[in-house]
C-alpha cells in the first residue's frame, strides 16, 4: 500500500458606485520537481509530470478541487486513511482549473470557488495574505541518503490552501492575480486588476486580445 503524502477600451467611470470582487483567478507554483522540499521529499519531474497528466480529465470536467487547510488528523486511523484521500464539498475553497511547467515549476491557475471556503479563500487573497498550495496524494517512497524520493504511479488527490507549504516556491504571487467583480448598481460583470482598475468582462477580454492591456505578465 501507498504511502499518504501530505503537502474596446472601456473603464468604468462614475456611474460605477462600488464593486465587490467575488472571485480571484490566479497562476501560482504549485509545488518543484527534482528538489528536495521542506519534509525531505523529492518529486521526480517524470513521476510529477505523469501524475498531472492524469488529472486533465478531472480539470476539464473541473473536478479538479482544493480545501481549505489539509484534513486535521483524529486519531482513528481508519476515518483518517478515508478522510487524507477524500475531497469533501463541503470543504471546497478552489478549484485547480489548468497547469503548465516552467523549469522545474509546476504552475497551475486556479480559482476561487463560491463555497463559504472559496469566499475565506477570497478574503485572504484580496488582504493579501501569503498563502501556499500542499499536495495531498499517494505514493511509494524510495528513501536514499535521507531523503524519501517519490515512486511511480503517483496518484494526486487535490492541492490544498495552506499557510506553511513544503515547498518554498508554492506561494501566491500576486502579479499573476486578477479579480472578478460585480457591479452593484448594474446588471453586467466587471474584472478588476491587482491595482483596482475595473472592466467591463467582455471588454477586459478584447482589451487583451488586442493587447492594450496586459494579464499575467505575457500576452494572452
Amino acid at each position: 500500500m501507498g504511502n499518504f503524502i501530505i503537502e474596446g477600451a472601456i473603464y468604468q467611470e462614475a456611474a460605477v458606485l462600488k464593486t465587490e470582487p467575488n472571485k480571484a483567478i490566479f497562476k501560482m507554483t504549485m509545488q518543484t520537481a527534482d528538489e528536495v522540499n521542506q519534509n525531505r521529499r523529492m518529486y521526480p519531474k517524470a513521476v510529477l509530470n505523469e501524475a498531472m497528466q492524469n488529472c486533465e480529465e478531472r480539470m476539464k470536467r473541473r473536478a479538479m478541487i482544493g480545501e481549505l487547510d489539509h484534513p486535521v488528523p483524529s486519531g482513528n486511523d481508519t476515518f483518517d486513511s478515508i478522510r487524507q484521500t477524500t475531497v469533501l464539498l463541503k470543504e471546497v475553497s478552489h478549484i485547480i482549473r489548468t497547469y503548465e511547467w516552467n523549469g522545474n515549476r509546476l504552475v497551475g491557475e486556479l480559482e476561487t470557488s463560491s463555497s463559504n471556503n472559496g469566499k475565506t479563500l477570497l478574503s485572504h487573497l484580496r488582504d493579501r495574505v501569503g498563502l501556499g498550495l500542499s499536495m495531498r496524494g499517494m505514493a511509494e517512497l524510495n528513501r536514499q541518503n535521507n531523503v524519501n524520493i517519490v515512486k511511480s504511479p503517483l496518484m494526486i488527490i487535490t492541492f490544498d490552501a495552506v499557510s506553511l507549504p513544503s515547498h518554498k516556491a508554492a506561494i501566491v504571487d500576486f502579479n499573476e492575480m486578477k479579480f472578478e467583480a460585480k457591479m452593484l448598481t448594474e446588471g453586467c460583470d466587471t474584472i478588476c486588476t491587482p491595482d483596482g482598475i475595473c472592466y467591463i468582462s467582455s471588454y477586459f477580454d478584447k482589451l487583451v486580445e488586442t493587447k492594450i492591456i496586459q494579464f499575467y505578465k505575457r500576452w494572452v
